[in-house]
């Protein structure tokens, strides 16, 4: 051991006011500790709740989709869908007509529920590799001819109905009758409520066979009004879309999970960051601490400081004394801080319930997703804090001048 770091815990915890020193130790300690759980606690749940809300947002909706540019571009069929399943990472590709009706619920006298909705038309053999919008249904998960499935939100929180019951829908669509042109009007029976865990589609969203859509919005057999693709792996979404539109061309769209989403996930990410300082200056006021007990340090070992300098010891091993000091403070308060919040992450993630969650995340626990370089980053930070802050008593100290130190000794 150099003798720089062992004159430095000879000085933590020796001196004239050891009591006091050892307590202003032990606060700076705990001040470094309880920033660093803070954050990395904090920081991982954050990371949970963006991964469960990706996971959401990813079971909710297709990987890609793909619909005209202009309405000028020519229709979508399946003759396009079957070009795009061939492309390289494309793991299932299924069509999608979709239409935005009014749905009605005659109540009780003169009441009446509606509320817009999304009607989409699926491929119901070939959805549940592209999205998870089957798996958590209540009822009859397949409708028949004339039959959907509601998203569970806009069955029981805004129209009030359950499984079995008949809605009547208004449709931006007008066909031909002995009277002229008149809007379409058709019933149809909510045979099952889905959940994805995202509030959109959940409140938004019903799905139904799409040859049934065809003929309730008088759509040509054939014709889609978008591509929906799961690839294989969600996180480098954009070679592939790059892949599809140079297949398909200018005449129509491409859009991915994160272009659609762009905004929230920019928003979540300047929230992280704004914690991240927020919560960074709790290891900045505990470095306020160490400032303290170093000074305090120096002041009572002014004589052994002059007796070292005196016998040769340079400037630069007596500043390295107390930055050893310093970063041992910051040292211990680090790695206790580390273990603190790796092991309340742990009790968040596997052993502390809420059952309020359920519904919400799909899962009764807070969800948590430590990434290594971010705890790797606040370690770092804490370090840097602590560096700083240990800087300026050490430097102090380095330029005690050994015949002002001794002299009223």
């Amino acid at each position: 051991m150099k003798f720089e770091r062992f004159i430095a815990r000879r000085y933590m915890f020796s001196g004239q006011h050891r009591a006091l020193l050892s307590l202003i130790t032990f606060i700076s300690i705990a001040g470094v500790a309880l920033g660093v759980m803070a954050l990395i606690v904090v920081i991982g749940v954050m990371e949970g709740f963006d991964a469960n809300l990706q996971a959401r947002i990813i079971g909710a909706e297709a990987h890609i989709e793909v619909t005209r540019a202009w309405a000028t571009s020519p229709n979508l069929t399946t003759a396009s869908l079957a070009a795009v399943k061939k492309l390289p990472g494309v793991k299932a590709a299924g069509p999608l007509v979709v239409r935005y009706v009014l749905v009605q619920i005659p109540g009780e006298g003169n009441e009446t529920r509606q509320t817009g909705l999304m009607v989409q038309g699926l491929d119901l053999k070939e959805e549940p590799k592209i999205t998870k919008i089957m798996e958590h249904v209540e009822g009859k998960a397949v409708p028949g001819p004339y039959e959907m499935v509601m998203g569970s939100t806009a069955a029981h929180d805004v129209l009030f109905i359950k499984p079995g019951q008949q809605i009547r829908i208004f449709a931006p669509v007008f066909s031909e009758t002995a009277n002229g042109r008149a809007p379409l009007v058709a019933d149809a029976i909510v045979t099952g409520t889905f959940t994805t865990g995202s509030p959109i589609t959940d409140g938004t969203v019903a799905y139904m066979d799409i040859d049934n859509a065809r003929d309730m919005f008088l759509i040509p057999p054939g014709q889609v009004d978008a591509l929906r693709v799961m690839v294989n792996d969600p996180q480098h979404v954009d070679a592939v879309a790059s892949e599809i539109e140079k297949s398909m061309g200018p005449m129509f769209k491409v859009t991915t999970w994160v272009t659609r989403n762009k905004s929230l996930f920019q928003a979540l990410l300047l929230e992280k960051w704004a914690m991240f300082i927020i919560l960074l200056l709790i290891v900045l006021v505990a470095a306020f601490n160490i400032i303290g007990t170093l000074t305090m340090t120096v002041t009572d070992k002014t004589r052994e400081i002059g007796i070292l300098k005196g016998m040769g010891a340079p400037e630069g091993a007596i500043m390295r004394i107390f930055l050893n000091q310093g970063l041992l403070i910051g040292g211990v308060g680090t790695a206790v801080g580390l273990g603190l919040g790796l092991f309340t992450c742990w009790l968040l993630a596997y052993h502390i319930s809420i059952p309020a969650l359920e519904q919400a995340y799909m899962s009764s626990h807070i969800p948590v997703e430590l990434n290594p370089l971010m705890v790797v980053l606040i370690v770092g930070c804490a370090m840097l804090i602590v560096l700083l802050a240990s800087w300026y008593p050490a430097r102090q100290a380095a330029r005690l001048d050994p015949v002002e130190a001794l002299r009223y000794e």
